[in-house]
C-alpha cells in the first residue's frame, strides 16, 4: 500500500471521510472499451513490455510516454554482472530512464534502443537477469543522472547532487509529472452538482466579510465603507464548496489577479478607490483588532 503522508494531514484537517472510486453503473460501452484497453496496457507496462517499434516510444515534453501512458525504460538484461551486485551495490548497476536524455538518444543512435523494456512501475525495484541467475529477479536500480540533468530535476542541472540522485523518488516523480489521472474526479458529468452559487451564498458571503473585519485577506486594505468592492473568492473554483478553508476574501483588485479571474471586472474608479485606501492605511498606525478564530456556518 502506498502512504501519501502530507495527503492524508489534509483530509483530517478537512475532516473528510475517505471513500474509494467505483466505477458508475451507466458507463458507456464505448467507455468500457477503453478503459480495458487502458487497463490492458497498464498492466502489461507493469509487466515490462519489450520496446520493438522505436516509434511508440515518443518523448512529451522531454517525458518518455508509450499510447499516452508515462513510462520507466530500462535494460533487463544485466548478465555481465551477478546477483549479490545488483542486490547490494545498485549504483554500479545500469540506470532507468524517465526522460529522452542524451543517453537514450545515443541508444537510438547506434541502434541499440531495443535493448530496454518498459514499465510504469512506481516502487524503485526492477525485473532484471543477472549473469548467476537465469529466472529474472527484482532488484533496486538508480534514475539516470542525464534524465535529472534533461529535466532539470529539483535543479539538478545546476546542482549535479549526489544526494538528490540517491534519493530521487518515483512516486515523487510520477505525482508531479505524471501523463495520467492519478486523482480521478469526485463526480461524473451526471452526478456533478448543478453550476453556479448556492442558495444562501449571499447569506453565508456577508457574515464571512464581516468575520473577517471587512478586509482583504492578500492585501490587508479595509473596506468596511465600500463593501461592494469586497468578494469572497472559491479558492478551488467549486462554487458549491462552501468549506471555510475553500474562501478567501479579497478586494476587487486582488480578486481578479487570482487565475482564470481576468475577467473580474476592475474599472478605473473602483481600482482608484482601493489604491487610496491601501496607501491611506499603510500611512497610519494599525489599530487592527486580530481576526476571530473561524466559526461554523
Amino acid at each position: 500500500m502506498i502512504d501519501f503522508p502530507e495527503l492524508q494531514a489534509l483530509v483530517n484537517r478537512m475532516g473528510a471521510s475517505l471513500s474509494s472510486w467505483r466505477l458508475p453503473p451507466y458507463e458507456t460501452t464505448r467507455q468500457r472499451k477503453e478503459r480495458e484497453e487502458r487497463e490492458k496496457l497498464r498492466r502489461e507496462l507493469r509487466r515490462g513490455i519489450e520496446v520493438k517499434n522505436l516509434d511508440e516510444v515518443k518523448p512529451y515534453d522531454d517525458l518518455l510516454t508509450h499510447k499516452g501512458e508515462q513510462i520507466v525504460i530500462y535494460i533487463k538484461d544485466h548478465t555481465w554482472q551477478d546477483k549479490y551486485t545488483l542486490l547490494d551495490d545498485p549504483k554500479n548497476a545500469r540506470r532507468f530512464h524517465v526522460a529522452d536524455c542524451e543517453t537514450i538518444r545515443h541508444m537510438h543512435a547506434v541502434g541499440l534502443f531495443a535493448r530496454f523494456v518498459m514499465t510504469d512501475r512506481q516502487d524503485g525495484k526492477f525485473l532484471v537477469e543477472a549473469r548467476d541467475s537465469i529466472v529474472p529477479f527484482e532488484a533496486p536500480l538508480y534514475v539516470c543522472k542525464n534524465c535529472l540533468k534533461q529535466l532539470n530535476w529539483k535543479g539538478y542541472a545546476s546542482s549535479r547532487s549526489d544526494k538528490l540522485w540517491k534519493e530521487f523518488s518515483l512516486q515523487d516523480f510520477f505525482a508531479e509529472f505524471t501523463t495520467f489521472f492519478s486523482v480521478r474526479p469526485l463526480h461524473t458529468d451526471l452526478t456533478a452538482l448543478p453550476a453556479g452559487y448556492t442558495k444562501d451564498w449571499p447569506r453565508l458571503s456577508a457574515k464571512l466579510k464581516h468575520q473577517r473585519g471587512w478586509r482583504c485577506d492578500e492585501c490587508g486594505v479595509n473596506l468596511s465603507a465600500h463593501i461592494r468592492l469586497l468578494h469572497c473568492h472559491h479558492k478551488n473554483g467549486d462554487k458549491q464548496n462552501n468549506r471555510l478553508e475553500n474562501i478567501a476574501v479579497l478586494c476587487l483588485l486582488c480578486h481578479s489577479k487570482q487565475p482564470y479571474h481576468g475577467r473580474v471586472s476592475t474599472g478605473a474608479a473602483e481600482r482608484q478607490i482601493i489604491e487610496s485606501l491601501r496607501n491611506e492605511q499603510r500611512s497610519q498606525p494599525q489599530n487592527r483588532q486580530p481576526t476571530r478564530g473561524y466559526e461554523k456556518w
